[in-house]
């Protein structure tokens, strides 16, 4: 007997909890609540951003292009102050060779004015002197190397 009082009151405590869990959830009597959320707020459909004007594009292409021409002045200036010369500089740092006038050089009226075809055999010796010093420096390096 004590063992059906225990089992029916089990079997009781088991079913009230689930009664409040379905009046919690939402059941079928459950009243609707008393505040509803508020509207959206209306929607703005006038949407008349057309973008950037005609003016503002011209006025932002012509700094593009103000700010590729700085550039390119800039690196054309650097260049040209970079940029080796034609004429060979003299060790001495003399003037840079230029029209000279005639003098009499020894006599008989010679010019100071070396001729294309001198000029041009002292540059190539020139270059043959610069060429075997290079050699000679690569060759030396070539020594000194660890073994």
């Amino acid at each position: 007997m004590h063992r059906l009082v225990l089992v029916l009151a089990v079997l009781a405590m088991s079913l009230a909890p689930s009664g409040l869990a379905q009046a919690q959830l939402g059941g079928p009597n459950v009243p609707t609540p008393l505040t509803e959320p508020p509207p959206p707020p209306p929607v703005d459909s006038d949407l008349d951003d057309e973008g950037l004007s005609s003016l503002q594009q011209m006025l932002i292409f012509a700094a593009a292009a103000l700010v590729l021409t700085a550039v390119a002045f800039v690196i054309v200036r650097d260049a040209k102050r970079r940029a080796p010369t034609d004429t060979p500089e003299r060790k001495s740092g003399a003037a840079a060779p230029g029209p000279r006038a005639a003098a009499p050089r020894g006599g008989a009226g010679a010019v100071a004015d070396p001729s294309a075809s001198a000029v041009r055999a002292r540059e190539r010796q020139r270059a043959k002197r610069a060429k075997a010093k290079a050699k000679a420096a690569r060759q030396q390096r070539k020594r000194n190397r660890p073994h």
